[in-house]
C-alpha cells in the first residue's frame, strides 16, 4: 500500500513536500525520507510524536528504545500510525536546532504494485538557512487552511 503524505515545514514561509511512501517504511527509513527531501544529511538525532487534530505533542516515538514502554522508530512502520486519512504526526529533527515537520496522511491506495519506496511528487518553498528561533509551535489554523485548500496536488490520484 503506498501513503500520500504532506510534510509541512515549521517556518514562516511555505516550505512544504508531497511524498508518496510505502506503508512498509519504518519511521526511521522515513526520517531519513523527509530529511533528503528537504536537503538535510539526516545524521542528527530525531524523533516523532503522535498528535491530535490540533497538532498537540503526545506520545513520543524514540529513535532507540530507553525502557521495556518506549515505540522504537527503526522497528515501527508508518501504517502503524498513519492508517486514516488526516492522521497526523510531528517530526522533530536535530535537537540542537529543533526542525520540526507536520506530516498528515490525505489519501493512500492499497491497489499500487509499485516497487518505489518513495518519491516526492510535489516541493514547494525552500529551506531557510537557519532554524527559526521558536523550538515549537503548533500549526496555526489559518496557515493550515491556505497550505491544504485549492491545493491541486491533494485531488490528483497519483497512487
Amino acid at each position: 500500500m503506498k501513503l500520500k503524505l504532506r510534510v509541512i515545514l515549521n517556518v514562516k514561509t511555505d516550505v512544504l513536500r508531497d511524498i508518496i511512501i510505502d506503508s512498509k517504511v519504518t519511521l526511521k527509513e522515513m526520517s531519513d525520507i523527509i530529511s533528503e527531501s528537504f536537503g538535510f544529511d539526516s545524521t542528527e538525532i530525531s524523533t516523532y510524536h503522535h498528535t491530535n487534530e490540533d497538532w498537540e505533542l503526545l506520545e513520543e516515538i524514540k529513535i532507540f528504545k530507553i525502557d521495556e514502554s518506549d515505540i522504537s522508530m527503526e522497528n515501527s512502520p508508518i501504517s502503524d500510525f498513519l492508517q486514516f486519512n488526516g492522521d497526523k504526526i510531528i517530526f522533530i529533527y536535530d535537537f540542537l536546532n529543533y526542525w520540526t515537520f507536520f506530516i498528515e496522511l490525505f489519501d493512500l491506495d492499497e491497489n499500487v504494485e509499485d516497487k518505489f519506496k518513495f518519491k516526492c511528487i510535489n516541493s514547494i518553498g525552500t529551506v531557510p538557512s537557519e532554524a527559526p528561533s521558536e523550538i515549537y509551535n503548533s500549526i496555526d489554523q489559518d496557515i493550515e487552511d491556505n497550505i491544504f485548500e485549492n491545493d491541486d496536488s491533494l485531488t490528483d490520484n497519483e497512487l
